[in-house]
């Protein structure tokens, strides 16, 4: 017998998500998407029910039952019954580990992070840019790292890792097949309701490889969705199930899935400081009826609570942070996006990973199920010790107080004497130090057959001239 399990309630109920999905449906089959891409546009034109005028698409409702309906979500056994951190969206400014500086991060920083991360059996995309790496290289880059250094980075449904020309996409390919690896492609869309043409120039170069392939949007309130929360979130299922319609019918020789990481992704926006702010108390309400929709749709929950509008590892971060994990975690989630970004988005902070991952343990702690029974309520015990003694020494305390009592690695429990003989040191300190002892004492690698060819596609790669020349046309050069 257990302790019935804390809960929160909240979020869209089904009846408004059944008016919603109603809308939704109608915004598909009657407003329609705007798909920039001739080939996938005439590939569209063979399906009866695709109503096509210039780029202009629309998608007659039973169609997108049917995507919805085969959607496949591979969800890794470790997804299934354990917390999950994700802890990368590939970062372009980092803290550095020794003076606390912002700088542009470098290969070793993504080796390292890439460490720390499995260290924290972190899965998600690489943490930071390399961007002391060619352009072109990049990608490949972090991909290969990722592969070299962790088990499950850039390996599972909750990666969302770019692959920005086709020439690249192939790379990656190689690389994943080389090292057994999960290989996906993702398609934006840029609201209002416009697919991005670079990723369905590549979505289209790689129809024949069989690969799943995602879709996602991030509209952002007041900006490029209208200012309430609720129509936001309409014009992100409305886009989701448009994308979705859309590769379902294109990619036929493999999966395709709306993205857990930003499924019906809504944002809001400050018009003060003209920003998207995760962090924030709309946001977090915007993650509860993330929840619901996800719930509603069978889409594998992951609350992106672990961003935070603070610009260091401090207060705000963590507070931010503690309260939206916690309260998705009441409604349910276990998968957490986002691991030690701040600004937004903007800085990677290795600490703030480390915090993090103490936030989650600490509300695994207060949510983790509780038994009820004789055993525990230790009615013998209380009868036995007598007044003005003490239970500190009874067997039953010693054998049984490291499991009722979790022994957090970075929430210092000691008092201020003790605090101060070991050095009187802040968290960002403190935490600095456990950062860079993970680092050190952590061992996994690739097994060196798949490391060497990994090398081998990667130093092809380095003197392949359409490879680079595709990014510099990619960028407009």
């Amino acid at each position: 017998m257990f302790i019935k399990d804390f809960t929160l309630y909240g979020g869209l109920d089904k009846d408004q998500i059944d008016i919603m999905n109603e809308k939704a449906l109608y915004l598909v089959e009657n407003v329609g998407v705007n798909i920039p891409h001739e080939g996938i546009v005439n590939l569209l034109s063979d399906y009866e029910g695709v109503e096509i005028e210039k780029n202009m698409v629309k998608f007659r409702c039973d169609l997108v039952l049917k995507a919805l309906e085969d959607a496949y979500y591979d969800l890794p056994d470790y997804g299934k019954d354990a917390w999950i951190i994700d802890a990368g969206a590939h970062q372009t400014s980092y803290y550095d580990l020794d003076t606390r500086k912002l700088r542009a991060p470098t290969t070793k920083d993504l080796i390292d992070l890439t460490i720390l991360g499995d260290a924290l059996d972190a899965v998600g995309s690489a943490p930071v840019v390399p961007l002391d790496v060619p352009i072109y290289l990049q990608i490949l880059s972090m991909h290969k790292i990722s592969y070299e250094y962790s088990r499950f980075r850039c390996n599972d449904i909750y990666e969302h890792m770019d692959k920005p020309t086709p020439e690249c996409a192939d790379y990656l390919y190689e690389m994943a097949r080389a090292a057994g690896k999960r290989f996906t492609f993702g398609i934006w869309m840029i609201s209002p309701r416009s697919f991005d043409k670079n990723g369905l120039k590549v979505a289209y170069h790689l129809l024949d490889k069989g690969v799943p392939m995602w879709v996602s949007t991030m509209p952002v309130a007041g900006v490029s969705a209208p200012i309430t929360m609720l129509s936001t979130l309409l014009q992100s299922m409305f886009e989701h199930m448009a994308g979705l319609t859309m590769l379902n019918l294109i990619n036929t020789k493999g999966n395709n899935y709306i993205a857990p990481d930003d499924a019906f992704e809504a944002d809001p926006f400050d018009m003060k400081f003209s920003t998207f702010v995760y962090g924030s108390a709309e946001y977090t309400r915007a993650t509860l009826h993330k929840i619901s929709l996800c719930d509603y749709y069978n889409i594998p929950v992951i609350a992106k609570s672990l961003n935070t509008a603070a610009k260091e590892p401090d207060a705000q971060a963590s507070f931010e942070n503690g309260v939206h994990t916690l309260i998705a975690g009441l409604a349910g989630a276990r998968a957490f996006r986002t691991g030690g970004l701040l600004s937004c988005g903007e800085i990677y902070s290795a600490e703030m990973l480390v915090i993090n991952y103490e936030i989650i343990e600490y509300i695994k702690n207060i949510l983790k199920k509780e038994e009820f029974n004789d055993r525990r309520l230790m009615l013998d015990e209380i009868a036995e010790v007598g007044p003005g003694q003490s239970f500190i020494g009874r067997k039953s305390t010693f054998e049984n107080f490291r499991k009722e009592c979790w022994e957090p690695g970075l929430f210092n429990h000691s008092n201020l004497g003790q605090w101060q003989e070991m050095g009187s040191k802040s968290a960002w300190q403190y935490t600095t130090e456990l950062v860079k002892k993970k680092i050190k004492e952590h061992e996994y690698r690739i097994d060196d057959e798949a490391g060497k060819e990994l090398d081998r596609i990667y130093k092809r790669a380095k003197k392949d001239k359409k490879l680079e020349d595709s990014f510099k046309f990619n960028r407009g050069k």
